[in-house]
Parts: structure tokens; C-alpha cells; sequence
């Protein structure tokens, strides 16, 4: 191409990202885009070219996004290197041709869309979109993510479409066949009699379900990319070895009759039936294993001996119903913590155990229980013989048959007397430290009172009266809490609320801070609030405070805090930091492992807090 204008060539260079003129690599969408002649095309020399195509290729040429620029009536084509390789060999024949050219075998297909977006003005997106492409000699059906936006739109529509595409097949290829597998591990999971799993050549797990677990003796994680070959007895691993090599090398299938070293030092006899399992392509990739106990009913009486041994010396009371809430099993702790004899008790309602005000509790166990719903351990009271009421800790679980159907329930009842009035105690204490430290504060602010009752010392004092004040409400919720932690919402509103809740809009998730996170928040706010009255939004009529907060989960999972003031007079930075600006910006910051940024933007002024989840929320959350 000849005769090219300075704008024009400024238009084609290629540059670096230091501005440096950089050498073209052969048949990149740069080059041809500089040595086409395109007076003889039908766009027209280049120095010709709408702003909006010279913008467009500007952003395209030199991004790593695949994107391509159908153009005018034609759809005239002209994309950057990196949709290039999602065409195969129609490049570079494709570059400035018009699409229907090479596109042929997808143009019923792509026309319809680009049609579109040139005749309306309106994006088309989607998702994993399925076009049959004959780019490498052989027709296959490709995937994109794409976005398809109109460029230099008129009245009559646009002129030309960019299209921003991402080639999504390999991931749709993998989707698909992960969804293949996981159907087939679905049904060969559902047989939960017998433990099942998936290996490869070498007789490592790569799945293993619930079951299998439970006859070797280990958890899933320590089973995964373990062998199974060598969880063998030593006289079992060269026959199991060889019988595993010919099942991938002829897919012959096999039954073995092993002993498997358990994790808990048993040694477990089991039948071992080991198939071939196949990819799409018909080659063998896996091993699946079904693994039976035979020695499950002696098994099954050891435990249920064992269980039965655990119940009868357990200090808890442990209780079995059917689903009408008959009693059928009562052990010595239910007798010591109830009074009655397993005698008095079997055959019995458990609701005997009940007190009047808790009668329906019993009935909607039941109810979940039979429907297989989770009952939570919960604390609860039940009465006993006598009459005395009981707290207890309740723990509930299904009682099953052999077919695995629920036929009831066993309950053990945790004694948390004891607990339960510690806590009683606790509070009474909490409620006279309460009071004695209310005492502190009104004498601190007494002595505050003689000290600052010079004329010129009325602002240190009213200041030091107010973050008293602050402390005071936020003791108030600590108190509530336990002295261990408080509700963010509440602790702003009671900070606020000399304020006027109703210049504030406050919103954030439910969260519950600690003790040290509660006071900073407390003398921070009040910092923010007094400085607002003096010289930020509350010294307007107008003005308005939005405060938020979010919590983050990366990792580690964060907490941010935003303190906006809005429609208050212009502000700017202060000449210099008073108490309260290095209170919030050190304090605060300090208290929560956080950093805190105050902006003096001109619409007013912006606190922003970040800190690690870790140092907002309790010792024990």
C-alpha cells in the first residue's frame, strides 16, 4: 500500500508499550493491515475510514482478547492476531474479505446475528454458543463466549459490528465428559451396600464412597491416591497386581477374595469385584472396584454389643423411641437423671418427660426425624419423677433398620444444671459490674466537670463529656452481650442517636464485633458524628450520612467500613490532625488490625476502614 497519509500511517502503526516501533511478525493482522491496498477494497482507502473503525481497530489490533470487526454490507472482515487462531486456516485469506466468503458454511448460522445488531443498534451476547466451522479441513462444532456490539450507530441502524469472542470448546468438551463420569459414578454410588470405587492402572484411588470408608478404616482423604493394592496383606498384592495389569491390557474382568489392613489395625476379609471402565474414545481409564465385607453380620454384632456397652455406662441418658413415641430403650443415665426405672419407663410415652409448656417438642422431633430431616443439639428442659424441672443439652439421631428405613429415634439428654446456673451467676455479676462502672463514669465525669469548670476550658470538657457518653452506651450493649461482644447496627445507633438517626442512612450485614472492635467503633463514630456537627454534613440542614459496611471473603475474608457524608458544605483537608483525626486514624485503626483512610473530597468528607475479618469479630467466632 502506497501513497499513505501521516495520519494514516500514525493510524497503522505498531507500537510497543514504551512507544517504540516494533518489527511485525509475518501474516499478523498489523501487517496486513498496512500492506493491503484497500483503495481496492470495498472499504475504501484507509485515510477514508470512519473514526469509529480506526477507534475500534486502535482498540483491537493490539489486545490479547479475540476480537473481530464485521464491517458495512458486506460484513467486511478485519480482526487482531489473537481471533486469528480461532479461524485456522481461513487466515489470512479472511482478513478485509467479506465474511460470507469464508464463513460459508456458518453463514445461515452468523448472518442472522450480525443482521441484527447492524439493523437495531442492540448488543447480542451469549454464552458457549455452538457454531458448526470448517477451519482445519474437517468440520467440527466450536463454542464462544461472545459479545457483539454495534459500531457508528445512525438512525438507520449501525454501521459495522465488534465482536468480542472467547473460544469456550475445550471447556464445553470438559463439561460434557465430567457430566458423563459423574452420571456414571452417581449409579455405581447408589449401591451403598457395598463399598465402591475408582482407580487407575496402578491400583490408585482416585474416588472412593462413604461406604469403602468405613469397611478399611479411613477417612476419604487418607484413602485418595492411596493404593489399594498395597493396602492388601503381602500374600494378596502380587495376584491382585498381575489380575489388575491384564484387566487394562484385555479388559478382563475379575473377582478376588482378599484381607485388607484396615487403618484401625484390623485385618477385614472382603470380596473384590474389579471392572473395566471406559472413555468416549472405547480405551480404558479406570478400574472400578465393588468391595463387600463377608464378615459384616459378625461385625455388626460386635458393634452392636459394644454400642449397647456404651449406652449402659454412659453418665448422659440415653433413650430410644419408635415413631409413635413409645419408649423401647432406657439406660442407668436416664434413670439417675429422670428417677424412673427402665422398668417404669419402657413401653411408656416419652412424653412423660415433658413439662406442660413444652408439650408439642416431642411431636415435631418425630416429625422432622421420620422425614429424615436433621434435628440440631439444642438445650431444652424436661421434668423429672418428682417433678423437678431438668436442663439439658438434646441430642437426636434416626434409628434405622436393616433396609435402612427409619423407625425411630435415639435421644441423649446432656445434665447442663450446672452450667445453666453458672450462667444465672454470671449475669448477676455482670449486672452489678455494670453498675459500679456506671458508678466510675459518673465520678470520672464528675471530677471531669471540677477540672475543665474554667469558662475556656467548656469545649475540652463538652468533647471529653461526649466520648464518656459514647463509652457509656457502648458499655450498655458489651453488657448485654456478655462483656464479650456487641452488634455493629446497634452499637452505631446508640453511638448516633445524640445525633439524630434521622440525618443517617446505616446498612450493612448482620455482624456481631467484639469487645475491643465495639469501643473503637464507638469513639470513631462519635470522632466522625462531632467533626460533621462542627464543619461537615450536620452543619447543614441538607446534609445526610450514609454509613455501610461488607465483609469480603477472600482470603483472608476482610471487613470494609464506608462513613460518606453527603449535601453538607464543601470541605477540605484540615491544616492540621486534632485528637479527634488521630483518635480515628490511629485508635481505631489500631484496635481492629486495620487501616483507616479520611479523604476531605469537595461533596464531603470520606472515612473508609479495612481490616481482617479476624480482627472485627469475637475471640471465639
Amino acid at each position: 500500500m502506497t501513497g499513505r497519509s501521516e495520519q494514516e500511517t500514525d493510524f497503522l502503526r505498531m507500537q510497543t508499550d514504551t512507544g517504540k516501533t516494533v518489527q511485525k511478525p509475518q501474516h499478523s493482522c498489523r501487517v496486513l493491515l498496512e500492506q493491503t491496498d484497500w483503495s481496492q477494497t470495498v472499504l475504501g482507502p484507509a485515510e477514508r475510514w470512519p473514526a469509529v473503525l480506526r477507534a475500534a481497530l486502535d482498540l483491537a489490533l493490539p489486545a490479547h482478547a479475540q476480537i473481530v470487526i464485521f464491517w458495512g454490507p458486506q460484513y467486511t472482515a478485519l480482526y487482531n492476531d489473537a481471533y486469528s487462531v480461532t479461524i485456522g486456516n481461513k487466515h489470512p485469506k479472511a482478513f478485509g474479505r467479506p465474511a460470507k466468503e469464508n464463513w460459508s458454511e456458518l453463514w445461515e448460522d452468523l448472518e442472522p446475528l450480525l443482521s441484527h445488531v447492524l439493523r437495531t443498534g442492540q448488543t447480542f451476547s451469549a454464552q458457549n454458543r455452538p457454531f458448526y466451522i470448517e477451519r482445519r479441513g474437517f468440520p467440527e462444532t466450536v463454542y464462544f463466549d461472545l459479545s457483539y456490539s454495534p459500531l457508528g450507530v445512525e438512525e438507520n441502524g449501525a454501521s459495522g459490528v465488534l465482536c468480542i469472542v472467547s473460544e469456550t470448546t475445550q471447556r464445553v468438551i470438559a463439561q460434557q465428559q465430567l457430566s458423563d463420569i459423574n452420571e456414571r459414578l452417581e449409579l455405581l454410588f447408589s449401591q451403598t451396600d457395598a463399598g465402591i470405587a475408582l482407580s487407575n492402572a496402578q491400583g490408585h484411588l482416585l474416588k472412593v464412597n462413604p461406604r469403602l470408608c468405613e469397611i478399611i478404616g479411613y477417612s476419604e482423604a487418607e484413602l485418595l491416591g492411596r493404593s489399594l493394592i498395597d493396602m492388601t496383606i503381602a500374600g494378596d498384592r502380587s495376584q491382585l497386581g498381575l489380575a489388575l495389569r491384564r484387566l487394562f491390557s484385555n479388559s478382563e474382568s475379575f473377582v478376588h477374595h482378599l484381607t485388607i489392613s484396615a487403618g484401625d489395625g484390623r485385618f477385614v476379609p472382603v470380596s473384590c469385584s474389579v471392572s473395566a471402565l471406559r472413555d468416549e474414545s472405547g480405551l480404558i481409564s479406570q478400574a472400578v472396584w465393588t468391595i463387600l465385607d463377608v464378615t459384616q453380620q459378625q461385625r455388626a454384632q460386635a458393634l452392636e454389643s459394644q454400642l449397647a456397652a456404651i449406652v449402659a455406662s454412659s453418665h448422659d441418658a440415653i433413650l430410644s423411641t419408635d415413631l409413635d413415641m413409645v419408649i423401647l430403650s432406657w439406660n442407668e443415665g436416664a434413670e439417675r437423671l429422670y428417677g424412673y426405672s427402665t422398668r417404669e419407663a419402657v413401653g411408656r410415652k416419652v412424653t412423660m418427660l415433658l413439662p406442660a409448656d413444652r408439650i408439642g417438642e416431642e411431636s415435631d422431633i418425630i416429625e422432622k426425624i421420620s422425614r429424615g430431616i436433621r434435628v440440631a443439639p439444642h438445650e431444652t428442659v424436661r421434668q423429672s419423677k418428682n417433678g423437678q424441672l431438668i436442663d439439658v443439652q438434646l441430642t437426636v439421631s434416626p434409628v434405622r433398620n436393616g433396609q435402612g428405613e427409619i423407625i425411630g429415634a435415639s435421644k441423649t439428654a446432656h445434665d447442663i444444671g450446672e452450667r445453666k446456673r453458672a450462667e444465672r451467676l454470671q449475669l448477676a455479676i455482670l449486672g452489678e459490674m455494670k453498675h459500679r462502672i456506671k458508678n466510675v463514669l459518673a465520678t470520672v465525669q464528675a471530677l471531669a466537670r471540677q477540672t475543665f469548670r474554667n469558662e475556656v476550658h467548656n469545649a475540652a470538657y463538652d468533647a471529653f463529656e461526649a466520648r464518656l457518653g459514647a463509652m457509656a452506651r457502648t458499655h450498655d450493649l458489651l453488657t448485654a452481650g456478655g462483656w464479650q461482644s456487641a452488634n455493629l447496627a446497634h452499637i452505631i445507633e446508640q453511638t448516633l442517636k445524640p445525633f439524630g438517626l434521622e440525618n443517617f442512612s446505616i446498612g450493612g450485614p448482620d455482624l456481631v464485633v467484639s469487645s475491643r472492635a465495639a469501643m473503637a467503633f464507638a469513639l470513631g463514630l462519635h470522632e466522625l458524628a462531632t467533626n460533621a456537627v462542627k464543619y461537615g454534613a450536620l452543619s447543614s440542614a441538607a446534609g445526610h450520612i450514609l454509613i455501610s459496611w461488607t465483609l469480603n471473603s477472600d482470603q483472608p475474608e476482610t471487613f470494609s467500613f464506608t462513613w460518606r457524608e453527603n449535601d453538607g458544605p464543601a470541605v477540605a483537608p484540615p491544616n492540621r490532625k486534632g485528637f479527634g483525626t488521630r483518635l480515628i486514624e490511629a485508635v481505631l485503626a489500631a484496635e481492629v488490625s486495620g487501616q483507616v483512610e479520611l479523604t476531605y473530597a469537595p461533596g464531603g468528607c470520606v472515612c473508609q476502614l479495612v481490616a481482617p475479618l479476624s480482627g472485627i469479630l469475637p475471640p471465639d467466632e
